[in-house]
């Protein structure tokens, strides 16, 4: 992992998602490139009096001006923060490099992604106002058109690391692609990657037979307690993915944003709501291959 970007917003939530970044980072190597897009625009009502336009105009140029200042400002205290853990823990191989610039949040971080080209974004799924960041304008956009996987560290999330790993599976041609690309994601951590099904009043019996199949591409790394496969009987998907992740202490949740199944019921309200809002679990949002 040479290149993450950071999406912040200076909230309480920035420090946890710095967190979740620098770890990562401090595993693999390379940088960390913090950004910030501060709101460049104040909207000026209309008055029947000029001189009272020259004024709101006078007054909007240096809110905007405090506005950038103050962001620059924390900003550097951020950065600061970073380095001195860096230098305090003697590690050298990591950077921190920060960019700020005015604008809408989701169209300056697909900007950004263009140009800077980052091998993972880092954002935290909710910011100030407490929305919900994957049925957020940003969040979805983000998610849509970016190139990189993308890990969405909830609120409250704690860092434990990334020992076991959820990949929740409807058995599709990719999951042999998908799995494989996992055991490249942190590499370093070794993770365990819990293959999952959850069998929401389907044949039992049909599931196991697919996850059987699909278990025997993986002997070696079977052999090693690297992957383990399971097929889940409950009505609720949201309930089945929950109890499995309590159970099992799953720290990391991966999902393959062409997946049209698994995806679209995990990006409906009510399971976006319980898996993200309610969950101190990170997703992982990666690319697949072409449909």
């Amino acid at each position: 992992m040479k290149k993450i970007l950071v999406p912040i917003d200076f909230s309480e939530h920035t420090g946890t998602v710095c967190r979740f970044a620098l770890e990562i980072a401090k595993k693999s190597g390379g940088e960390i490139r913090l950004f910030h897009a501060y709101f460049d625009y104040v909207i000026v009502q209309d008055s029947s009096f000029p001189s009272s336009v020259d004024t709101n105009e006078m007054f909007n140029q240096e809110m905007l001006v405090n506005i950038r200042n103050e962001a620059k400002v924390d900003m550097d205290k951020l950065v600061d923060e970073l380095v001195d853990e860096l230098k305090h823990e003697k590690i050298q191989n990591v950077k921190v490099l920060h960019t700020l610039t005015g604008g809408m949040p989701e169209d300056e971080i697909l900007n950004i992604s263009e140009t800077y080209g980052p091998d993972m974004i880092v954002m935290g799924t909710r910011g100030k106002g407490e929305k919900d960041f994957l049925t957020g304008k940003v969040s979805s956009k983000v998610i849509k058109h970016v190139k990189c996987p993308v890990l969405c560290i909830p609120s409250k999330a704690k860092y434990h690391g990334f020992e076991n790993m959820m990949y929740a599976t409807d058995f599709n041609d990719e999951d042999i692609k998908d799995i494989n690309k996992l055991f490249g994601f942190l590499i370093a951590y070794h993770p365990v990657v819990h293959c999952v099904h959850v069998n929401a009043g389907g044949d039992h019996l049909a599931g196991e037979s697919k996850m059987n199949a699909l278990k025997n591409h993986f002997d070696e790394k079977m052999l090693s307690g690297k992957l383990i496969f399971r097929v889940i009987d409950n009505d609720d998907f949201v309930d089945g993915i929950n109890d499995y992740v309590t159970e099992n202490k799953i720290d990391i949740i991966s999902v393959v944003h062409h997946r049209k199944g698994f995806l679209e019921r995990l990006m409906s309200k009510d399971h976006t709501h319980e898996l993200l809002l309610h969950s101190d679990v990170p997703l992982y949002v990666f690319p697949g291959g072409e449909k």
